[in-house]
């Protein structure tokens, strides 16, 4: 477990209400490693080649981003410390239905690893441009004439 959830007892006020924000603890966090992993593999890992869900290669850096599938995971659990917190289950839907937490920590994760993946992903942070056509990213035709 790392340590950001270790260390995620907050206190006070949430969506401007008198209700105390939730102490997170880590079987709560725990609960949701699986949810984590799977947006590891079905969101990150097929973004690089290099990226591997094995434990001994979780410190390969991804890329040009500078993070590695370790920092990843622990962003990701952050979010679910995050999500658990902002979770209220008195809320209801227009339609009078209660949400899952299950359901707001997915559709939470499923939001911020959108955002984090279009950060990650840009091509003017470098994103691709290695595995590009060079002349294309250069913007350069062929000095030989043989253009297509």
């Amino acid at each position: 477990m790392n340590n950001l959830a270790k260390t995620a007892y907050f206190s006070g006020n949430y969506n401007g209400g008198s209700s105390m924000i939730r102490v997170v603890t880590n079987s709560d966090v725990d609960k949701y490693q699986r949810m984590v992993n799977m947006y590891l593999h079905k969101y990150v890992v097929k973004n690089w080649n290099e990226a591997n869900m094995n434990r001994s290669d979780e410190e390969v850096t991804l890329g040009n981003t500078g993070m590695s599938i370790a920092d990843i995971r622990q962003h990701l659990m952050a979010e679910v410390v995050v999500a658990l917190q902002k979770y209220n289950p008195d809320y209801k839907t227009n339609e009078g239905k209660s949400v899952l937490e299950s359901t707001f920590v997915y559709q939470h994760l499923f939001n911020r690893c959108g955002q984090l993946m279009k950060k990650l992903t840009k091509k003017r942070y470098g994103y691709g441009i290695w595995s590009s056509n060079l002349e294309d990213v250069l913007g350069e035709s062929d000095l030989y004439g043989r253009d297509q």
